[in-house]
């Protein structure tokens, strides 16, 4: 007994009190990475998209990845926000790629952010990317679960078979845009899908166009070879994310005791508000003749939610903002079309004749040539 108390006089005299205090092991820190990217126009959205997120998910770090110059005059709209511009992330190639796809490089841009952030947070539990023009309702449990056996998730368009039945879209047009819809992404960080980013950043270094007749369209057609080319890709059929006008013949969303359910059975967790008019209160603006907003009087009721906190984030104030790259791609396009007689005549064509027109001029001439 005497022997123990002279230790313990001599620990504290010395100051050193670990081997009667061990100190507490520390927690490793489940760290989990979602980010957006857009242009300065659409910030307002990826505030919203954050908000609902951090509301539903706290322990999420958010960040708005910018695919334009971050410029001064956007301070009020970057505050309260992690922002990432696109020339801050050390890729290679950023000025040609701009040459090549103008505001199109937003979604170009989306396996370089991937890379990014798994270099920057290795030890993240994974790294979800999510379009600014979506919604979170509820907690991300489902991705939670599903990376626990795969390293890659992808949300298809649709779950089920769509009628033919005369209306648009149908099963043909995702033949055409692609099974998958590249609003949403998530991917744990490993080899396995670090070999993913690098297929997919070098394939969309190069070929990220919508162009119909080569069989591409911009990011997400690609993602089609995914599930073959890689080890531990699930599909996401969670009828509660990615609801969108394309899914809505198989998901019907009521209000089951105060909460938004799908199908009476999965609570909403992620809307995608694609292709709406905010001005004109419109949740179907174009691209589908399925639905009106008299069909869907609850999705109008999120929409209108939407709206407001898309008006109240500063739409109106960023909206008409223009982008940087887009006025780069735009220069070069026209200096390089001036030197040829054909290119001259386009010109004169685009600055003397509504877009309209000059649409149905392209495909009447198309239509011509291949006679």
């Amino acid at each position: 007994m005497g022997n123990m108390v002279a230790l313990a006089r001599q620990l504290y005299k010395n100051h050193d009190l670990s081997i009667i205090f061990p100190p507490r092991i520390k927690r490793k820190t489940i760290m989990k990475i979602a980010f957006t990217t857009c242009t300065n126009s659409w910030v307002p959205f990826a505030r919203v998209v954050g908000k609902t997120l951090l509301e539903h998910n706290p322990d999420y770090q958010y960040y708005i990845c910018i695919t334009d110059k971050k410029e001064a005059d956007m301070d009020p709209f970057y505050e309260g926000f992690n922002i990432v511009p696109c020339d801050q992330i050390g890729m290679e190639g950023l000025d040609d790629m701009v040459l090549r796809y103008g505001i199109n490089i937003k979604n170009a841009l989306k396996p370089f952010y991937l890379e990014y952030f798994s270099k920057k947070f290795p030890e993240a539990e994974h790294i979800f990317f999510i379009d600014p023009d979506m919604m979170i309702f509820d907690k991300l449990t489902e991705i939670e679960r599903l990376h626990r056996e795969s390293d890659i998730l992808i949300f298809p368009h649709l779950l089920k078979p769509q009628p033919f039945d005369g209306k648009h879209p149908n099963e043909i047009s995702y033949l055409s845009t692609g099974t998958y819809n590249l609003g949403l992404i998530s991917i744990k960080v490993n080899e396995n899908t670090m070999r993913f980013i690098e297929w997919w950043r070098e394939r969309l270094r190069e070929y990220c166009y919508f162009d119909w007749k080569a069989g591409l369209f911009s990011d997400q057609k690609w993602i089609n070879l995914a599930p073959v080319f890689f080890d531990k890709v699930a599909n996401v059929k969670h009828p509660g994310y990615n609801i969108g006008y394309w899914n809505l013949h198989e998901r019907t969303c009521t209000r089951e005791n105060g909460k938004v359910m799908v199908n009476k059975e999965f609570p909403l967790v992620i809307y995608h508000f694609s292709n709406i008019n905010i001005r004109n209160h419109k949740l179907f603006d174009t691209q589908q003749n399925r639905y009106t907003e008299a069909d869907v009087p609850l999705l109008m009721e999120l929409f209108e939610q939407y709206r407001s906190l898309s008006l109240a984030e500063g739409y109106e104030k960023t909206i008409g903002k223009p982008c940087y790259y887009a006025q780069v791609h735009a220069a070069y396009h026209r200096a390089e079309s001036r030197k040829t007689l054909k290119g001259r005549i386009k010109l004169w064509v685009k600055a003397n004749f509504p877009k309209s027109f000059r649409a149905k001029l392209k495909k009447t001439m198309s239509g011509f040539m291949e006679g």
